[in-house]
């Protein structure tokens, strides 16, 4: 029986957030629910929204990391155009989103800013959760339309008449090959949808340093991992694993915490499916991290700072998670769990069955289709 209905993929501008949304789509395409159909796109879809404290500013740059789709119904023929904005910036939106599609899914939502938006873009605006990176094995003969997609859309953006032109040219052409290079090592699903329980009590924290800190935030994250790498070493010497993955600026700056666990994206997976206890920080402009999807995939008793994200199933301290806003409460909540067997096991549990319900890439991209539709996918 041929599927009810057909997803378009435009390619986009950005893989590595938008390999969630395709995985989904692909995988419930195996399953026989949806066709799929990639669509070369090289149109620029510029335009911002920035909310500020009293106004919200317009701005005509590119949105990468916004992936579009078009959902046909076949039965009427009918056509329901949505995004999928996967942005760090709670408080920046995607206008030509707004403008052109029925629907927005917004990673980082958060209420304060939805509240500054116009009325007619906010009735459009709905809570992505959480995503990480990640493909199918499904659909793979796709993959050479999404590289020429990348390669071209991006060359089109840096396309401006001036002196530097064919400089900047280069530079984005070697960016995209470093890009996807990026996505060639992406874990398959499979990998997070195995799960064993860990056999000892490590304590993991293995995070990372961005490649300068220009950006105030980005100086203030690195301060905030190195200050808990150094704490929880000295507070737990025999459980810690983890620091600061080899960098040039991590080894400039924070020499005395570097990791000596691999940071190769499968061998990275292997050493946190053995850890028991993770702790997890924020990311860029206090998103939601790729690796508290990770850490729910694997069962972990997760120790976290407190999420600003507002998503579409909160998680719940002392269900899901732990959260700690101190260092006494961080120290107090591990040696909790290190001591509770019966508490860990209960969030350990609850971690995995919010991941399966809410997380997996086949059940979010379910649960958006289902609500534009207003009814059930299957």
């Amino acid at each position: 029986m041929k599927p009810a209905y057909t997803i378009v993929l435009y390619t986009p501008q950005e893989l590595n957030h938008a390999s969630n949304i395709q995985t989904g789509l692909f995988e419930l395409e195996k399953l026989k629910v949806l066709n799929t159909k990639i669509v070369l796109s090289i149109t620029g879809r510029r335009g911002r929204l920035v909310v500020g404290d009293d106004e919200v500013i317009r701005t005509h740059q590119a949105n990468p990391k916004v992936s579009f789709y078009e959902l046909i119904i076949h039965a009427s023929g009918a056509r329901i155009s949505f995004a999928c904005d996967l942005y760090d910036h709670a408080n920046q939106f995607s206008e030509y989103a707004f403008n052109h599609c029925d629907f927005v899914f917004k990673r980082s939502y958060e209420t304060k800013y939805v509240n500054k938006l116009p009325k007619a873009f906010q009735s459009k605006l709905y809570k992505l959760g959480l995503c990480f990176g990640v493909r199918s094995k499904f659909k793979t003969q796709s993959m050479s339309t999404f590289y020429k997609g990348l390669i071209l859309s991006n060359l089109k953006l840096n396309i401006k008449p001036d002196r530097l032109l064919f400089k900047r040219l280069v530079h984005t052409y070697k960016a995209q090959l470093k890009h996807w290079n990026f996505i060639l090592t992406a874990r398959n699903l499979e990998r997070f949808e195995d799960y064993t329980k860990p056999s000892n009590a490590t304590v993991f924290f293995q995070t990372r340093c961005f490649t300068n800190e220009n950006d105030i935030d980005v100086l203030q994250i690195h301060q905030q991992r190195y200050h808990i790498i150094k704490l929880l070493r000295q507070a737990f010497p025999y459980q810690f694993q983890g620091g600061f993955i080899k960098s040039p600026i991590a080894m400039e700056k924070y020499y005395d915490a570097i990791s000596d666990v691999p940071a190769e994206p499968e061998l990275y997976l292997n050493a946190l499916k053995q850890a028991k206890i993770v702790i997890y920080t924020r990311g860029l402009a206090n998103s939601t991290a790729w690796k508290m999807a990770e850490y729910l995939s694997q069962g972990k008793v997760i120790i976290a700072e407190k999420l600003t994200t507002d998503l579409p199933v909160p998680l719940v301290h002392g269900q899901e998670l732990l959260y700690f806003e101190t260092d006494e409460e961080l120290l107090a909540a591990i040696t909790l769990v290190l001591e509770d067997d019966v508490l860990a096991d209960m969030l350990s549990k609850k971690a995995r069955a919010y991941f399966e319900t809410h997380v997996h890439p086949v059940k979010n991209v379910k649960r958006i289709l289902e609500l534009m539709l207003s009814k059930p996918l299957f």
